[in-house]
């Protein structure tokens, strides 16, 4: 009797060895050796796990290189979409580090097909908003108008614009932009023969808060492919720079400038990122 458990639990592990999860498993840790063995069984190439992630992407996620080449010379779909609509390209570009530099990555982005590149048109303006608005050293008005030689707007563009150039991968382009400088603005302007346009709400504040100035910032960033369709992203970034121990309070207004530019390159990756994200998910 216990010779026959014994040769039905083998008989059961060798059956599972050969269901549809393990191809996927193979996938994910890179082991080129099983995945062609149970391709060669006849395995379905194009199997899905839970999260409709085919073996490709598994691949692709995990920078398993010789297991995305094994799945594309077997025929591997490039272009299937998972349950978020996420395809192997995407995986290996977001996945392990939100589109910077990563070497096994880098290795399999080059054996998937490219996407084109990107293009951005950006509308932006700004308004002081619902957040506090006063100063230690400035009088109201005086305040609205060193806001306004400010363009914080302005500052969120530049920032966005750097990072395409300097850090995104060369994934897209601001090729037009239209700065408005106040939310009151009258009719936008959509930018022609892009993929998409990103309207950026920037609401910078100030409050006094004895003996320095608190600052703070938020983006509203909303993604279009026209302005009569339905927004692809429609998100908050930040909504305020962290203050005290990093030194983010100012001390006299010639330090708004330089706090508010900083606060900008720290968002403009993920801002970038997740219009991207949008655009190659749509």
């Amino acid at each position: 009797m216990r010779v026959c458990v014994l040769l039905l639990a083998v008989s059961f592990g060798l059956s599972a060895a050969d269901a549809p999860l393990d191809l996927l498993e193979a996938a994910r840790k890179g082991d080129v050796k099983s995945a062609a063995a149970m391709l060669a069984r006849g395995a379905d190439i194009e199997m899905r796990d839970r999260d409709g992630k085919t073996p490709l992407m598994l691949a692709a996620q995990y920078g398993r290189t010789k297991a995305v080449k094994l799945l594309l010379d077997k025929g591997a779909k490039a272009d299937a979409r998972d349950s978020q609509h996420w395809n192997a390209y995407m995986w290996a570009l977001l996945q392990p580090s939100g589109g910077m530099i990563h070497t096994r990555h880098d290795a399999v982005l080059k054996l998937l097909p490219q996407p084109k590149r990107l293009r951005l048109g950006v509308v932006t303006n700004w308004s002081t908003g619902a957040t506090l608005f006063s100063s230690c050293f400035l009088r109201p008005d005086e305040l609205k108008q060193h806001m306004r030689q400010l363009h914080p707007d302005g500052l969120v563009l530049e920032a966005l614009r750097q990072y395409a150039v300097s850090s995104g991968r060369d994934m897209m382009a601001i090729v037009s932009s239209d700065v408005r400088g106040t939310s009151a603005a009258p009719e936008r302007h959509t930018p022609e023969d892009v993929d998409g346009v990103l309207t950026l709400n920037v609401e910078p504040g100030a409050s006094c808060v004895q003996p320095v100035d608190r600052l703070t910032m938020k983006i509203d960033a909303g993604l279009k492919r026209q302005e009569s369709e339905k927004p692809l992203m429609d998100k908050s970034f930040g909504g305020g720079v962290k203050v005290g121990k990093l030194g983010l309070d100012a001390a006299n207004p010639n330090q708004y400038e330089p706090i508010y530019r900083d606060w900008a390159k720290s968002q403009a990756g993920a801002i970038y990122w997740a219009v991207v994200t949008a655009l190659l998910m749509d």
